[in-house]
């Protein structure tokens, strides 16, 4: 059951989603190949004039993404399986997150979200951890790399992004050709590489430092 809260999270920016409003408590539910996650739920009474009766209105968000496995009955369980993606979901755009830099946001936005939707816990061994820190640790080296050649740093980018918008970054700051394509394929091998570690791109994000 998803569980109702009284109020969002003081610091968290909602102005770019939309929020869904329904006569039903919301449930999470599967339509393939997505997984649809209702999150922070409100509910407040209104006064229905045409009946004269009271009614209970449900406000949430949905994050939608792809479906990889879990037990759609265990809310807790769901949360932590899918937590990269809805915090990516509230991160929201590359554009959203300049916007928020512009209005002195950004900061606060991405530890609330951070703290709403924690992570869940490895159980993976430790040499399979190993593997992948050294992994996640060479696409961050990769990434500082590129941010140099245009003269930029990590901090100049969103707090996340895709290879795509890494490379648009890239070539707005002044990237010559022969560099796009050299980065282009380097940062493909990374996604190639986190897919062999039975990871996806989002988890590049996870526990940065």
């Amino acid at each position: 059951m998803v569980p109702i809260i009284e109020k969002l999270p003081v610091g968290l920016q909602t102005g770019h989603l939309a929020r869904i409003e329904s006569n039903e408590l919301p449930a999470v539910r599967v339509e393939l190949p997505e997984i649809v996650i209702p999150v922070l739920c409100t509910q407040e009474t209104r006064h229905d004039y045409q009946t004269d009766t009271d009614k209970t209105v449900y406000l949430y968000f949905e994050v939608r993404t792809k479906f990889v496995g879990g037990d759609i009955d265990d809310y807790a369980e769901i949360l932590l399986l899918y937590y990269a993606e809805i915090r990516h979901y509230f991160y929201g755009t590359f554009e959203v997150q300049e916007d928020l830099e512009y209005h002195h946001l950004k900061t606060e936005h991405i530890l609330v979200v951070k703290a709403t939707f924690p992570k869940r816990g490895e159980t993976e061994p430790p040499e399979g951890l190993a593997r992948w820190e050294a992994v996640k640790k060479g696409f961050w080296d990769l990434v500082d790399e590129a941010c140099a050649v245009v003269h930029k740093t990590r901090s100049d980018l969103p707090s996340y992004f895709n290879d795509t918008q890494m490379m648009q970054f890239a070539i707005e700051n002044g990237m010559g050709a022969e560099d796009i394509a050299t980065y282009s394929l380097r940062f493909a091998i990374a996604n190639i590489n986190a897919e062999s570690n039975k990871r996806n791109w989002s988890e590049f994000f996870r526990d940065v430092e």
